[in-house]
């Protein structure tokens, strides 16, 4: 799809419209997302940039996910100009024929051109993105690629397993998925090898040092309120969960609301044990009983000491979280804590 630059403009306009309409006080946290930011050229950005700075608090963080090919000099300073303060970038693999693979169109020479960049811009909390589990991917393959990510000497790293969908380059082509056994070896090979250069896994699958982890993603791990503005954008305010539109010709003409679902205290509990059980630090227990009027080891003593036993939680005092195994069957505890009372 060619880009219109008409058309993009006249977005930026309309979020521009949404942000001024649904947001009335500071904010903790602002990303600009959607994975191609930039994209779009600094006299579109710039108002946009103008429109959310004013929105932050002075001890903020400010997040851009930026594209390695379509971040210049001229973007970066941009964003320095209107208190961005930190960067992500869509790496993804160092290797060559895997970014081919992935129709992505910048090189192992344009990524480390582009990080020293923004470094000397002055960026010091960048993160950068890598996925494992693509198809004819070996361990081989990942250990040099983890060594490349490693000499970038970025504070922050982001681990995604492959998803498949239909109608990307991989799902149009019928790659089959990584097995589980594949895809847990890797990750146990991610995390050894990024564990003994520094990095603290905080989440599932983000890695930080130097106290740089993402602030923004971490309000959504504690189930905290956030505003979701843009096309196909999700936000949670006051216990309701919404979606915006994905059609963009209704969002360009004003409607932007599409899905939108009020949670019941089933979906609080899921979400819950879900988004608190991926960070490493878990969860207390009076940080539970607190939210849902109930005692935690009433409801829920007898499942948590059998996952204890099986080695997939520990629990030290009032904090329960995950062991390494546990984390590579989350989805399984999560399910054991969610029937426990059934």
């Amino acid at each position: 799809m060619l880009f219109n630059e008409q058309k993009a403009t006249t977005y930026i306009e309309q979020i521009i419209h949404e942000i001024q309409h649904k947001v009335h006080q500071p904010v903790t946290t602002i990303f600009i997302g959607g994975g191609t930011p930039t994209a779009l050229t600094s006299t579109q950005l710039e108002p946009l940039l103008k429109t959310l700075q004013p929105l932050l608090l002075s001890t903020g963080e400010f997040s851009v996910e930026c594209n390695v090919e379509n971040t210049n000099e001229e973007k970066l300073q941009l964003f320095k100009k209107y208190g961005v303060n930190r960067l992500s970038f869509g790496v993804q693999s160092f290797d060559e024929a895997l970014l081919h693979a992935m129709n992505r169109h910048h090189s192992q020479a344009d990524i480390f051109k582009t990080i020293h960049m923004a470094k000397q811009i002055g960026f010091d909390n960048i993160n950068v993105d890598f996925i494992y589990d693509l198809p004819n991917q070996t361990p081989t393959m990942i250990a040099k690629d983890l060594d490349a990510f490693i000499a970038l000497d970025v504070d922050h790293i982001a681990t995604y397993a492959l998803t498949i969908h239909p109608h990307t380059v991989f799902g149009i082509q019928k790659v089959k998925p990584a097995t589980d056994e594949i895809s847990r070896l890797h990750y146990e090979l991610i995390l050894k090898r990024l564990r003994e250069a520094g990095y603290e896994r905080y989440e599932v699958s983000n890695f930080a040092r130097n106290g740089k982890q993402s602030r923004h993603n971490q309000t959504y791990w504690n189930n905290e309120f956030y505003y979701g503005c843009g096309l196909g954008a999700s936000g949670y305010e006051e216990g309701v969960r919404y979606v915006n539109t994905k059609n963009l010709t209704k969002y360009l003409n004003g409607v932007w609301q599409g899905e939108k679902e009020v949670l019941t205290i089933q979906d609080r509990l899921t979400d819950f044990f879900m988004l608190k059980l991926r960070m490493e630090k878990g969860f207390e227990i009076n940080e539970f009983e607190t939210i849902f009027k109930q005692s935690y080891l009433s409801s829920y003593g007898t499942i948590t000491n059998d996952l204890i036993k099986r080695a997939l939680l520990v629990q030290n005092d009032q904090q329960i979280r995950l062991t390494d195994e546990g984390f590579l069957l989350l989805d399984y505890v999560v399910l054991k804590l969610l029937t426990a009372t059934v």
